[in-house]
């Protein structure tokens, strides 16, 4: 987790709330190979949207693993 701040903020809003609906994560920087991977991960684990807005586009993580991006 060291390093990757997005990794950093979804485990943290796990951790506040167990069973989250939707996770939204804004930065400043590319999402780098690791991090997209594990957010599809994530969100496929625990069912729910997450939202990663980096400087060049939005990526949209669904509950079935899929990314918008693709």
């Amino acid at each position: 987790l060291c390093g990757h701040s997005e990794l950093l903020v979804i485990a943290l809003n796990l951790i506040q709330e167990p069973a989250p609906k939707f996770i939204q994560v804004v930065k400043n920087l590319r999402v780098c190979g690791h991090c997209h991977e594990f957010t599809k991960v994530i969100a496929k684990i625990e069912q729910c949207d997450i939202v990663v807005r980096d400087a060049n586009r939005i990526h949209h993580f669904y509950p079935n693993g899929q990314c918008s991006c693709q």
